[in-house]
């Protein structure tokens, strides 16, 4: 069944149901805390699910990003046994990739639009050295090189499949509904003229609403300050400008 099918089916499900408990009274003492009981279990199996889950690719992606950073970084300290030149040029390759990235402030920049950073570094490497036969330490160099630039691309492809990896649509409706109903619930529970009850069921809410927040950082990769890897990328940079 596909996705589409089944929000249909769940729809039509609970018209009936809403018709149903409308017409046949099954009880209707504690229904407030009925409500709320039944529908905070879901809730919390739900967000506490994809939220590990999230927090799980979170983790994975800074430390893929990590990686990549620093088999550039390698790269262009490999360059510097192969000749001055070329280390110049495959620095101002890595370090025009990570200023886009701190200008915008966004680690998936070069998903979203076209990267030559790793073709680039090819390129220069076969303009400047092609079949020339090289010293050894140069050779090694060189192999270093290639080396990395073979593993960032691995590691990119395993960022993009990370970043691809996100809660899908139904998902958040189910999610989206449970809260719909625990709020509903909730702000029928009396609390006029009840101070205690009023802070308690505004904190309820303010939890409930920071939870989904949270879970949305986390599906965006955007749950701190700044940007995913940004530290990193400095360091890139730092190194390349000398001050690493």
């Amino acid at each position: 069944m596909n996705t589409i099918r089944m929000e249909v089916t769940l729809f039509v499900l609970f018209i009936g149901l809403a018709v149903l408990y409308y017409f046949v009274s099954f009880g209707g003492q504690n229904t407030d805390k009925i409500f709320i009981t039944i529908t905070t279990f879901f809730f919390s199996i739900f967000t506490g699910f994809f939220i590990t889950r999230q927090g799980a690719r979170y983790t994975k992606i800074r430390e893929t990003i990590g990686s990549f950073d620093g088999k550039l970084s390698s790269v262009y300290r490999a360059a510097q046994n192969v000749s001055p030149e070329v280390q110049e040029k495959t620095g101002e390759i890595i370090k025009a990739h990570y200023d886009v990235l701190i200008e915008k402030k966004s680690w998936d920049y070069h998903f979203l639009n076209k990267s030559n950073t790793i073709s680039s570094i090819h390129s220069l490497l076969e303009e400047k050295i092609g079949s020339v036969k090289q010293e050894s330490l140069r050779n090694q160099a060189l192999g270093r090189m290639m080396g990395g630039l073979a593993d960032c691309q691995t590691l990119r492809k395993n960022m993009v499949m990370l970043y691809q990896e996100r809660i899908p649509g139904f998902q958040w409706f189910l999610i989206h509904f449970f809260v719909l109903i625990l709020l509903l619930a909730i702000s029928v529970i009396p609390s006029n003229g009840f101070v205690l009850g009023a802070v308690l069921k505004a904190a309820f809410v303010v939890s409930i609403v920071s939870v989904v927040v949270i879970l949305r950082n986390l599906d965006n990769l955007h749950l701190f300050e700044g940007f995913i890897g940004e530290n990193s990328a400095r360091d890139v940079v730092g190194i390349i400008e000398n001050n690493k």
